[in-house]
């Protein structure tokens, strides 16, 4: 690893939030009591009209929408892009809507996967395998089926939660999906884990990991990149996992299509690992792959940091 790397020190973590805010465990509890007796049709209605309301009175993370909205889609006037934010906050709590259901209710997902050549080369290889996805779609019950598709056990990679009550919610789900997989593994990205080395210890031992390449939150350190005019933030780990493991690389994103219906998008081996690559020359691949699939679907980004700007200057007032 180079010096440069393991020379800075771990950002601090946020400090846990309120149960009763925007991250808390309250409203999920309050959603789980309600998905109980409410017919599918109603909840999707009620869903519209509450994301609404919440999407007016979260000010910083429709504020981060709304700028990253500029840089990926500066075609949209700004009415247009209030609504595609409006679009985005719907999309999320669509998902988490499926989420809970699939979890805590066992409603079947349906899954569509068109890529299915790359798929099956990438679990023919004998090997430690790297999968980069970003926050779209269904990340924890899309590496549920992933995990029982790919036959080998897959660990995956995420952030704790922003207050305790739901972390605690969070792993309890998790630790229920696990005992439910045998073949999947979830990890936290805590501040002094040491969940690099760990992860590369897998991924020499022949296993696959999951990681996101897209967002940058408190405790991850960030890298600043450029693709076709536009710069992107993203996390730098990713990326010097991938320099030391020398494993191949794949990208893999889900897409929500419908009420519980998913697509998993298998890209072909955008780093096979036989050459010696650092982390920004590596970056410069996987930032295009993402920014194609952010830019056309831009309503199933799930990022609600200002991690994205257009490269000139914009003269347009910020919206509010």
């Amino acid at each position: 690893m180079p010096p440069e790397e393991t020379a800075k020190e771990p950002q601090p973590q946020a400090p846990r939030r309120r149960n009763t805010g925007l991250h808390g465990a309250f409203w999920t509890n309050v959603l789980l009591k309600i998905l109980r007796f409410l017919p599918v049709w109603l909840c999707l209605l009620l869903n519209s009209l509450v994301v609404a309301v919440i999407y007016c009175l979260a000010g910083p993370q429709r504020r981060a929408v709304l700028e990253n909205l500029r840089g990926l889609r500066p075609d949209f006037g700004p009415v247009r892009r209030w609504f595609a934010g409006y679009q985005i906050f719907l999309q999320f709590a669509l998902t988490y809507l499926d989420r809970l259901w699939h979890m805590h209710f066992k409603r079947e997902v349906t899954w569509d996967i068109p890529d299915l050549a790359h798929f099956e080369k990438m679990r023919a290889h004998p090997g430690g395998v790297l999968v980069f996805t970003i926050h779209s779609g269904n990340y924890d019950i899309g590496a549920t089926l992933f995990a029982q598709k790919f036959g080998r056990t897959l660990h995956m990679v995420r952030v704790p939660e922003q207050t305790d009550e739901l972390q605690e919610l969070r792993a309890a789900e998790l630790k229920r999906v696990e005992k439910e997989n045998p073949h999947l593994r979830v990890h936290y990205n805590e501040v002094d884990s040491h969940l690099g080395l760990e992860l590369c210890r897998i991924l020499m031992a022949g296993e696959a990991v999951a990681v996101q390449g897209d967002r940058v939150v408190t405790g991850v350190s960030p890298i600043e990149m450029e693709d076709e005019g536009v710069t992107f933030k993203i996390p730098r780990g990713p990326l010097v996992l991938a320099e030391i493991s020398r494993v191949p690389c794949y990208p893999i994103i889900l897409q929500r299509l419908g009420t519980l219906k998913y697509r998993i998008v298998c890209g072909p081996c955008f780093y096979d690992g036989k050459t010696k690559m650092r982390a920004d020359d590596l970056g410069k691949i996987w930032l295009p792959i993402m920014h194609r699939f952010v830019h056309e679907h831009w309503d199933q980004w799930f990022v609600f940091e200002s991690l994205v700007k257009k490269s000139a200057p914009q003269d347009e007032p910020e919206e509010r």
